[in-house]
């Protein structure tokens, strides 16, 4: 599929999208789908850790796109998006498992002590060790 630039009300060329359209799309869609299913802590949950979720999804399909920043790049955990994604993709790497399990818990409300339950170390602990693991980006 290919963007074909679009003109302007004065005659010039529009810049169109430089990526795979088609891929782009895809992985707004999975984005999109997932807040379909995931809880949300019947509201409690941190707005990051929700679209952080959804973003998680979309990269272990294989939809991440390249403009997304790099794997320990972010200022706060709950910073949602691809920051929040690729930290659950390092807590999935610590268990198997964790961002389903996370998302169970959500069923009912949200507790950031579903870190430890879950991990064993708090939130703050663990992004500690996902910084230093890519040397504090």
């Amino acid at each position: 599929m290919e963007l074909v630039p679009a003109k302007n009300s004065g005659g010039q060329k529009e810049p169109g999208y430089s990526g795979d359209v088609k891929k782009e799309i895809t992985g707004v869609l999975y984005h999109e789908s997932t807040h379909v299913w995931q809880w949300n802590g019947n509201g409690q949950a941190p707005g990051g850790l929700i679209e952080g979720i959804a973003d998680y999804v979309r990269l272990k399909a294989g939809y991440a796109p390249s403009h997304w920043v790099q794997p320990g790049q972010g200022d706060r955990w709950d910073r949602g998006y691809e920051v929040t994604a690729w930290f659950l993709d390092y807590l999935n790497s610590l268990k198997n498992g964790f961002v389903a399990e996370m998302n169970k818990k959500m069923r009912s409300g949200y507790n950031a002590n579903y870190f430890v339950d879950i991990l064993g170390k708090n939130v703050d602990q663990l992004w500690s060790e996902y910084k230093a693991k890519y040397g504090g980006r």
